[in-house]
């Protein structure tokens, strides 16, 4: 997992986005390199990831993700423990309908809310975890996802809205994400990978967990990373191995960013509320990439 902060010309305006980690608080940054660790992870931190229970916002990418950890647990799913459960949007107040009145271990609550706009999935994220409920004791985990067609996102307003969940509910693990790239060349491209690297450098900073999508994305399972030049720059692009149409994932993409989602849900097996006997330095102690 990636630590080192990348640069960014507004870096210290973007880490004023991030309010100070809590005592002992750690950066991880989850990338390509974790995914294959995943299939050598102890069965136990695997049995804990089937204890995990999730809030997830997103849309059509979002959507191959969801049924990328469907695939994994079809194959396998005394090892793939996740399970996937759909939640509906309320769209009169503009966030995910109320948690059931008991939620499952090993549960994915995901909410397909479609694209509004990135600004307008910002606050529906914000709505669902204040004003839904969806937060510990429902939850131990939420994640939102923008989408690739969110390349004009401003990341300064996406960390702002982490950060100020992250204040608000400290109990409550708020998963950043980077925002998903297509194969191509252009500058809307060159625009994701502005963003992304903004959010990576703050998350590394700021002592955040991130799932870095678009660095899973571009990495082709021997690892060969897939770029593209511009303006004497060199930037990541989508392997067109995970994609049929230039942005949506495939099933050899959607099942290669799920097991990147198990890496994220291992490094939150580290965490008191799911550690259960992997503490560092303890006999089940395990690290990824």
């Amino acid at each position: 997992m990636r630590r080192t902060p990348l640069f960014f010309p507004c870096l210290s305006l973007l880490l004023l986005a991030l309010s100070a980690p809590p005592p002992g608080a750690r950066a991880e940054i989850v990338d390509h390199r974790a995914v294959d660790g995943v299939a050598t992870l102890p069965q136990g931190v695997m049995d804990a990831i089937g204890t995990q229970r999730w809030l997830f916002t997103h849309a059509s990418v979002g959507s191959n993700m969801v049924d990328g950890l469907d695939d994994l647990r079809a194959l396998d799913p005394l090892r793939y423990r996740l399970a996937t459960s759909w939640v509906g949007f309320d769209s009169g107040q503009q966030r995910a309908a109320d948690p059931p009145a008991t939620t499952l271990p090993g549960t994915v609550y995901e909410c397909p809310r479609g694209n509004p706009g990135w600004a307008q999935k910002l606050a529906i994220f914000d709505n669902s975890v204040r004003l839904g409920g969806w937060r510990e004791p429902k939850v131990e985990v939420v994640m939102d996802k923008l989408c690739y067609i969110d390349e004009d996102a401003d990341a300064g307003d996406y960390l702002a809205t982490m950060a100020a969940l992250r204040a608000s509910y400290p109990h409550t693990y708020i998963v950043y994400a980077t925002m998903p790239l297509t194969d191509g060349t252009g500058s809307d491209n060159v625009q994701r990978n502005v963003y992304n690297r903004a959010v990576r450098a703050a998350c590394a900073s700021g002592a955040a967990i991130l799932f870095d999508i678009a660095d899973m994305e571009a990495h082709d399972p021997s690892g060969v990373e897939h770029t593209f030049s511009s303006g004497g720059a060199v930037y990541q692009r989508l392997y067109a191995g995970y994609t049929d149409d230039g942005g949506h994932l495939n099933t050899l993409g959607r099942q290669r960013v799920a097991r990147g989602w198990y890496a994220v849900a291992a490094v939150l097996t580290r965490e008191p509320v799911f550690a259960d006997g992997f503490e560092a330095g303890g006999a089940g102690f395990w690290t990824l990439p």
